[in-house]
């Protein structure tokens, strides 16, 4: 049942009451002497005040961030953004040792992850994938993280929910993941770590910033890391290297370019390509352990990822400033993998046989984006106004590689010895395989009115365009030269994303909002004519209320939210398969519902007690009323929290994370034992079901002097056992033990 409005809204305002109670008492108490001083082991705490919380978190302390521009591209406070927001901040990341962009949507309100295999992780929110995920707010069109990315390089990570169209164009009604890298400091900065941990995984970094020449108008930064890890999946192991530099210069007292340069590579063995079996043969459960990997040893998937960055911050007369941002990305990848991921395994090795390819290809982005803002007068009043053009491109290609190995090479001879099976063999035919161009060109503009002291509205719309090529070449003895070609085309010009939110200021601490956004996303599936179906439209609706209270070190947050889409694509039975097997689709007319209630509170509950906590209730239904996205769980709770001891222990830092969702279930196919006339097990659908469960995790630090600091980190620390993924390949993923984490850090 979709959770009342009204007990929601209940729980809410009674969690502000609480928190404004508490806060005036904080504010006002007066400090006493044994407060205020501060024995030899005793380091003063961060503190940070109402006009040092900007949008950087870095070195404040704060679970927070004092401005975000994701959802806008306007300066706002969290409380002043018509849209849920949270920040994974810099502290958040160091504290729980959340190393990869996985590890920290962990931690970040209302996103579900779930892998895939070893190598293939998505992100969800409120029922459908994110796809959108953005650089310094620079839109990115690949459709994925695929590297996963090492969070060293950034200062926090943004994360809008719900649909945001006005910053990103096409996409659906999710959310953006918004990285934004560390800026070179106005003074010398150097912190060096070194970490150890279960299964040999190994991490240390260099982070070196601060002024290079002219009196500091020229600064720059470089953060360098380094990963070597095995895993507790049997034959997998990562190394991956990561470098960042920035230069940044005051060219005059109004002018500052940057320009920066990102690398990382990730290099894997023991790659999986789908999950684990959840059924034997005979239909009993196979009950295969967390350390199951049916991979070869030689089974590769790698990523190399590297990108260029220019932008430009031009004060222009009085409140204007104009911002420019050029940014070149490509990404390759050039490995052979083999999983015995398919079938149903028998006690003699039978049964399973394997999903085998060489991945090779380069995928390249380039985007720019341009804006001015500024303020401007009205009826009396000040208001905000942002105007920007961008455009990005994104070309992927890959080779045609002749397969040289045998018939039954996926066949998986026994699976309980995956070392003896041959590497993958192939040759490049000399023939483009693939060729993928995707081209978005949009204007857009935002602004913020003052209508009254007490009410605001943000309004704003993104025209544009989006435009794709998908060509590909197939071997085919029927056709001329032995090699079939398809290139298939969309176009969507005079595509108006509006976007619109009022807000009404109760009190110094309270507003209230109801937002409304459009978004589409052009459709990747194909009708039997060939053609392309018509691109998914959908809207996003929002009634909420927040709070930002201690000088705005602490935001509250509250939404029901509830979203619709059209024109999902739907299987058509009416057509058989095409020759290669593949399905064909129709438009499912009138589509999606969702509806949800989430609760945050993000930032220092009291001095020296930082907190993330939060609450969703997500429930999808499609146009005939059935419950979608089975395998996403319908409630989730996530609390991340602090404690900086006082006194004498003041030098140690205590925290816990915790982490429960509901039950999940996805349909799979459960063979009888029998077979058809075929050979093939014969099969029947039977759901595979993850009960609720409940992850914790512990950290502590312990700081020396103001140079040295050492910290653990134990997750999972009760050692639940579970299934992050359910049903997907018919089969199960695990998630992961209990894992302890030793490190060292030095700072200047």
């Amino acid at each position: 049942m979709f959770a009342p409005i009204t007990r929601s809204m209940t729980l809410t305002l009674g969690l502000f009451a609480g928190t404004t109670s508490s806060y005036s008492l904080a504010d006002t108490e007066p400090l006493d002497d044994a407060d205020t001083k501060t024995s030899a082991m005793e380091l003063a705490s961060t503190r940070v005040s109402a006009q040092g919380l900007g949008s950087t978190t870095e070195n404040t302390g704060a679970y927070t961030t004092g401005s975000t521009n994701t959802a806008t591209k306007l300066n706002l406070s969290i409380r002043e953004t018509p849209q849920s927001i949270s920040v994974v901040t810099r502290q958040e990341m160091d504290d729980f040792n959340l190393n990869t962009l996985t590890e920290a949507m962990r931690h970040t309100t209302g996103v579900v992850v779930q892998h895939n295999d070893s190598d293939r992780v998505g992100y969800s929110s409120r029922g459908y994938t994110i796809s959108n995920f953005q650089i310094d707010g620079m839109l990115n069109t690949f459709s994925f993280m695929k590297s996963d990315a090492d969070t060293i390089i950034y200062d926090r990570i943004e994360v809008v929910r719900g649909a945001t169209g006005l910053t990103t164009g096409a996409g659906d009604p999710s959310g953006t993941i918004n990285m934004i890298r560390k800026r070179p400091t106005h003074e010398l900065a150097a912190t060096v770590g070194v970490s150890g941990g279960s299964y040999d995984d190994y991490y240390s970094y260099v982070d070196v910033g601060g002024p290079l020449a002219f009196e500091g108008r020229l600064r720059g930064r470089t953060v360098l890391a380094y990963r070597d890890s095995q895993s507790f999946r049997d034959n997998y192991s990562l190394k991956r290297e990561v470098a960042y530099g920035i230069l940044e210069a005051d060219l005059t007292d109004d002018t500052t370019v940057a320009v920066g340069y990102d690398y990382q590579d990730k290099q894997v063995q023991g790659s999986s390509w789908g999950t684990t079996p959840y059924w034997t043969g005979s239909g009993e459960k196979a009950k295969l352990g967390r350390s199951t990997n049916w991979a070869t040893p030689w089974s590769s998937w790698p990523m190399k990822d590297k990108t260029a960055f220019v932008t430009l911050d031009q004060q222009l007369v009085e409140n204007w400033r104009l911002k420019a941002a050029y940014t070149h990305r490509t990404s390759d990848s050039d490995g052979t993998v083999y999983y015995a991921g398919g079938g149903f395994p028998n006690p003699d090795g039978s049964g399973m046989s394997a999903y085998s390819s060489h991945f090779t290809g380069d995928e390249t982005m380039t985007a720019v984006d341009v804006n001015v803002s500024g303020t401007y007068p009205l009826f009396g009043r000040e208001h905000e106004l942002m105007v920007g053009y961008g455009e990005a491109k994104n070309d992927n290609t890959s080779l045609l590689m002749t397969n040289l190995n045998p018939a039954d090479y996926d066949t998986v001879p026994d699976w309980r010895d995956m070392s003896t099976i041959p590497k993958y063999q192939d040759r490049d035919s000399g023939i483009e395989g693939s060729h993928n161009v995707i081209k978005q060109k949009s204007g857009y503009l935002a602004t913020r009115l003052n209508l009254t002291d007490e009410w605001h509205a943000v309004l704003g719309t993104r025209y544009g365009s989006w435009k794709s090529a998908k060509a590909s070449n197939e071997f085919d003895e029927d056709s001329p030269g032995g090699v079939h070609y398809q290139k298939v085309t969309q176009t969507h010009n005079d595509m108006l994303t509006p976007y619109a939110g009022v807000l009404y200021d109760f009190t110094e601490n309270l507003t209230a909002y109801v937002s409304y956004t459009d978004i589409f996303k052009p459709s990747n599936s194909e009708s039997a004519s060939g053609s392309y179906l018509e691109p998914v439209v959908g809207s996003n609706y929002e009634l909420g209320l927040k709070g930002s209270f201690l000088q705005e070190r602490l935001n509250l947050s509250s939404a029901v939210f509830w979203s619709k889409q059209d024109n999902v694509p739907e299987i058509d039975d009416s057509v058989p398969r095409g020759p290669n097997g593949e399905q064909y689709y129709k438009s499912g007319g009138k589509g999606n519902k969702i509806k949800g209630f989430e609760v945050e509170l993000a930032g220092e509950v009291m001095r020296d007690w930082n907190m993330m906590a939060g609450y969703t209730y997500t429930h999808s239904r499609n146009a005939a009323g059935k419950r979608m996205n089975t395998a996403s769980p319908l409630n989730l709770v996530k609390v991340s929290t602090t404690y900086r001891l006082p006194g004498e222990w003041n030098a140690m830092t205590v925290g816990a994370a915790v982490n429960w969702q509901s039950d999940i279930y996805r349909a799979a196919y459960r063979p009888t034992g029998g077979k058809d006339s075929n050979g093939y097990p014969v099969t029947f659908k039977e759901n595979i079901t993850q009960k609720s469960y409940t992850l914790v995790d512990l950290m502590a630090r312990y700081q020396f002097d103001p140079h040295v600091s050492a910290s653990v980190n134990v997750k999972n620390v009760l050692d639940q056992k579970y299934y992050e993924n359910v049903g997907f390949y018919n089969g199960v993923f695990w998630g992961e033990p209990r894992t302890l984490s030793l490190g060292l850090e030095w700072k200047l």
